[in-house]
Order: C-alpha cells, then structure tokens, then sequence
C-alpha cells in the first residue's frame, strides 16, 4: 500500500468516529415523539448502569461471590426498605446501620 493510500484511510476513519459521535449529539436535538414503552425503559437505563457499576463490589470479596457477607446483607436491607417506605435518606441510613452492625459481629 501506497503511503497516500494509509492516509487516505486513517482519514475515513477519523471523519467516520467524529459523524458517528456528531450523531449521538445532534440526534436528540430532532424534533420527534418516543413510544411510551421505549421512553419508559430509556428512564430505566441509569438505574440498570448504577446497579452493574455496584454489584461487583457489594457481592465479590477477592473474585469470590460472598452472600453472606456484610455488604450484600446491608443492600438487601436497602431494598426491603427502599420499596416499603420510598425514602431515599431513610434506605441510606438502615443500610449503613445494618453495615456497621454486620461489620463487628461477622
């Protein structure tokens, strides 16, 4: 290949990354109307991103699925009271409570 012929494709490449990137940007800026359902699970995805950013650290110990640990007992205690009480201050607070309590018995 001739030197032209690499430079030629290095630069479909990059004005090829920046439309794919424009895109992203200028999409959302077009006037149109969402499916209630699409809507409705496109609200779901930062909870989904949250929840997989956190489940390694609450549910490994050394690579090691640990159930029965402090961690994962506090974020069950989370959830029960996170959907009895939607309170967000209240869940936090059982949760660390629940922690500590875990932490110096277990």
């Amino acid at each position: 290949m001739s030197a032209g012929t690499i430079w030629l494709i290095i630069a479909a490449i990059a004005v090829g990354g920046f439309a794919l990137r424009g895109a992203f940007i200028m999409l959302p800026l077009l006037p149109r109307e969402l499916p209630p359902r699409l809507r409705l699970l496109l609200g779901l995805v930062p909870a989904a991103a949250f929840a997989a950013l956190v489940a390694p650290s609450v549910f490994l110990d050394d690579g090691h699925l640990q159930l029965f640990a402090p961690a994962p007992l506090a974020g069950a205690v989370v959830l029960l009271v996170s959907s009895l009480r939607n309170n967000l201050a209240l869940s936090i607070a059982c949760g660390l409570g629940v922690y500590a309590l875990l932490d110096l018995v277990m």
